[in-house]
């Protein structure tokens, strides 16, 4: 008499299967919920102070003030429309431009950051064609120039 051969089962394989993807489902609920951002959010964290919105048209006005300050070769001006600590970059920035009669006209501003916008000059120094950009930030209330990067 012969017996029929033994089925070799595979409920080894599918419950070695089964227990790796159950180590799996624990190990990222574990991290899910205590690695910060992942799952949950965290809400101990500080947040940044939300103020009112930039007003764009600031940074027009800040860029236009550098612009006659440019074209007027007046440093003072210049330095009046700066930041504090920033006001004899900019100061020296107008003073160049000026020196060379360049012809600068502001685009539009855009927000950069929460308390900052850039406002792209373009222009004539002599018979080239430049580009640069003001940056404008918010202190306090009040906008000033914080950077100029030359157009050379």
């Amino acid at each position: 008499m012969t017996y029929p051969r033994a089925k070799k089962g595979n409920g080894l394989l599918v419950g070695l299967l089964a227990a790796g993807g159950a180590l799996l489902v624990v190990v990222f609920l574990i991290t899910g919920f205590v690695a910060p951002g992942f799952l949950v959010s965290r809400d101990d964290q500080p947040r940044p102070p939300v103020g009112p919105p930039l007003d764009l048209n600031a940074g027009s006005v800040a860029a236009g003030k550098f612009i006659l300050a440019v074209l007027g070769d007046d440093e003072a001006q210049a330095r009046e429309a700066s930041c504090s600590s920033n006001a004899e970059i900019v100061a020296e920035s107008a003073k160049l431009l000026g020196s060379e009669n360049a012809h600068l006209t502001a685009g539009t501003p855009t927000q950069t950051g929460p308390n900052e916008m850039s406002v792209p000059l373009e222009g004539n120094v002599g018979s080239r064609s430049v580009e640069g950009a003001l940056r404008v930030r918010r202190s306090e209330g009040a906008y000033c120039i914080s950077g100029v990067t030359t157009p050379h």
